[in-house]
């Protein structure tokens, strides 16, 4: 079966990448005289509008714009939204633009330095083996939030710092992950951006199993499962961030 796509339009790129740089490199304060943080993990959601699989194309998940979680308890190994904002910003849109679909989360994994990244696969979602943080969060933010949608995307966006300035060119990550994700620098900075997916999964019932009709029933055995091997598309990454090395 095709790859899921998540394509992430031109002018959402600088939404994401910021916010994530941000949280990495400016001081945060709750106050005045309050310590200073930095290099917090960042939250926000993603705004689209999702396009059913037809024949051998398959469901397209366009993101269009992102939203920052200014609310999320942001701390240097963790990132935690509130719900009642998330719920907020799902029904305003739902309100007013309508047009607009709440189509998946970003949220940012920061690093010292390229040698903590590579020795904990820091751009790849949390908690896999364990059955803790994205790949536990991710099934119940759609269940919780977007239960009536069949699809979602989910971004991870690493960064670290680099020793000095890099010129590397943008390139997708290796092996088995080609597809899923880009790698690229900007300055002092290295940033990778990985996708994942969840998908509704409605239980199937045969002759010996539930009655289907029992819609019930049929709620209670809805899963909700996190989707690896997806193609994320952003175009723009690779012919800016190309262009502006080739420049100097």
């Amino acid at each position: 079966m095709p790859r899921i796509q998540i394509i992430i339009e031109d002018h959402v790129v600088p939404q994401l990448l910021t916010s994530a740089i941000e949280a990495y490199e400016i001081q945060h304060k709750a106050h005045n005289k309050g310590k200073a943080n930095h290099r917090l993990e960042t939250y926000g959601l993603l705004w689209g509008y999702a396009l059913p699989a037809r024949g051998d194309v398959p469901v397209r998940l366009v993101a269009v714009l992102a939203t920052v979680e200014t609310s999320a308890l942001r701390k240097q190994d963790s990132v935690q939204p509130d719900s009642d904002s998330l719920l907020m910003k799902r029904d305003f849109f739902r309100e007013y633009w309508p047009q607009l679909e709440l189509i998946g989360t970003f949220h940012s994994h920061p690093y010292d330095n390229l040698t903590e990244v590579n020795q904990n696969k820091g751009w790849r979602g949390s908690g896999k083996k364990n059955g803790k943080g994205d790949f536990a969060y991710w099934p119940a933010f759609h269940k919780d939030v977007c239960s009536d949608i069949d699809e979602l995307a989910h971004l991870v966006i690493t960064i670290a710092e680099l020793g000095r300035k890099g010129t590397a060119c943008p390139e997708r990550l290796s092996g088995n992950e080609y597809f899923t994700g880009f790698v690229l620098t900007a300055g002092t900075r290295k940033l990778w951006i990985k996708g994942y997916c969840t998908e509704k999964v409605m239980p199937v019932f045969d002759k010996h199993g539930v009655d289907s009709g029992d819609l019930r029933t049929q709620n209670n055995n809805i899963s909700y499962q996190v989707q690896e091997d997806v193609f994320l598309g952003i175009p723009t990454v690779e012919q800016r961030f190309s262009s502006k090395i080739l420049r100097e």
